[in-house]
């Protein structure tokens, strides 16, 4: 009796591993169209916020007197310089000493020597305590999570580094993140559409394809996450109402009966936006993968796949993060060994080119160049850098191209959607039901007509 025996042919990796996908990722993010779109989109977004900067900061911020209103300041502007000097510094000026000894006074004294306006009173600080900022992680188990959020935006927005008044940090946010939007929800949406079709179907689809696929639907792409945060404010406002009883004495009980309402639309505004933290960078995705993709498909996906699916959402990030690591090593390393071929290949032809390496990397001026020479030097310090912003860019092309892939493998985890179900436009969906009617009465009568 014969044994027969089934040999096998090959393995179909995607269906054993599906996150292995998440390699194509890869190919998107250093395909030339993709590090073109992310390094536009990433001057784009730098000089806009530069842009939105020198418009809402003033060039000379002026002092502001500790303790002292706005009134009072324009007030002390307006009607006279007069100060005085501070008792110490006068009973100093009368019996003068060493520098070190008035430093000695003054820090036995515990106060700080200063001219002050005579109408204003200068609160003087006490000693500052140096504070050791605990590790991120353990912040985060404490659940100070948000007080790293607000550290991170008063740095970014009104923090120390840029002294700016609540105001105008909130103006200058606003702007940043409308910005923000608008570049990135054409730009970036084009990088999602060439990669849920490169990953899912492995198929190629051509820039001016993909950016008339986005065209149509860059509404969606910019009021996705909008939406969420109109959202998280419209529901806020019953918090804000309830909360100005707070103002009498008698609101205070009625506060108290309608704090239940409270928390209740404070529980609300949270989950919206931990779906919204941890989901936005699958709104575009969706909105290029599916037919109907629309912001209410964006939205409700999203958050669906977040909070349905959260142990495999962050399966795949981390299988992300690993392949990053190394495409990052290799993409920099890549670009520093071209640089060098071309800076060996100069060293050996032209006399000048360590004047121009060196100019390339900020060392040196072109001061006492001639015209001709300084313009040539500028132009190739310019590709140059536009070499470096595509290579630093392809982080970029590859955070929108692993997102892709990973909302494709959430909905095949959750809706058991194939990978390779993803939205293109041919002929039946290119035309309408009355273009097709009339195409196949055309084509039909053709051969009547001969």
């Amino acid at each position: 009796m014969s044994d027969h025996y089934d040999s096998v042919k090959g393995v179909d990796w995607r269906e054993v591993l599906p996150a292995t996908v998440l390699t194509r990722a890869f190919s998107v993010a250093v395909s030339v169209p993709v590090l073109l779109l992310a390094s536009v989109g990433v001057s784009l977004t730098i000089s806009g916020w530069l842009i939105a900067d020198s418009l809402l900061i003033p060039d000379a911020p002026t002092a502001v007197l500790v303790g002292a209103t706005a009134e009072d300041v324009s007030n002390t502007m307006n009607q006279g310089d007069a100060f005085t000097e501070d008792a110490l510094l006068q009973d100093l000026d009368e019996e003068p000493g060493s520098d070190s000894e008035m430093s000695d006074n003054a820090s036995q004294s515990g106060r700080n020597i200063a001219v002050q306006p005579t109408d204003q009173v200068v609160l003087e600080p006490g000693p500052i305590v140096g504070l050791e900022s605990s590790p991120v992680f353990e912040r985060l188990l404490t659940g100070e999570g948000l007080s790293l959020v607000g550290e991170m935006h008063d740095y970014l927005f009104g923090g120390e580094s840029r002294d700016l008044d609540t105001r105008t940090s909130y103006a200058i946010c606003i702007v940043d993140l409308a910005w923000l939007l608008i570049v990135w929800g054409f730009f970036g949406a084009i990088i999602t559409r060439i990669a849920v079709i490169r990953i899912g179907r492995g198929e190629r689809i051509g820039f001016m394809e993909a950016m008339a696929d986005v065209r149509k639907k860059y509404i969606s792409y910019v009021m996705s996450p909008l939406f969420v945060l109109v959202s998280c404010f419209v529901l806020s406002l019953p918090i804000v109402l309830i909360s100005l009883l707070l103002n009498f004495d008698l609101g205070v009980i009625l506060a108290s009966l309608l704090w239940i309402v409270t928390i209740v639309f404070g529980i609300g505004v949270a989950v919206l936006l931990t779906g919204f933290f941890f989901g936005w960078p699958l709104m575009w995705p969706t909105i290029s993968a599916e037919e109907a993709g629309d912001v209410y498909e964006a939205t409700s996906r999203t958050f669906a796949y977040t909070f349905q699916a959260p142990l495999q959402y962050l399966f795949y990030v981390l299988v992300s993060i690993l392949i990053w690591i190394p495409s990052v090593i290799l993409v920099q390393n890549f670009a520093s060994l071209a640089e060098q071929v071309i800076f060996s290949g100069m060293a050996v032809a032209a006399d000048e080119s360590q004047l121009i390496q060196q100019y390339i990397s900020g060392e040196v001026s072109l001061d006492g160049q001639s015209q001709a020479f300084t313009i040539g030097a500028n132009i190739i310090s310019g590709l140059h850098w536009f070499a470096h912003l595509m290579a630093d860019s392809f982080c970029v092309g590859f955070f929108f191209a692993s997102f892709s892939g990973i909302y494709l493998l959430l909905r095949r985890f959750v809706d058991h959607t194939p990978l390779d179900e993803v939205f293109v436009i041919d002929d039946k969906t290119k035309f309408g039901l009355d273009d097709l009617i009339q195409q196949t009465a055309e084509q039909t009568a053709e051969p009547t007509a001969e």
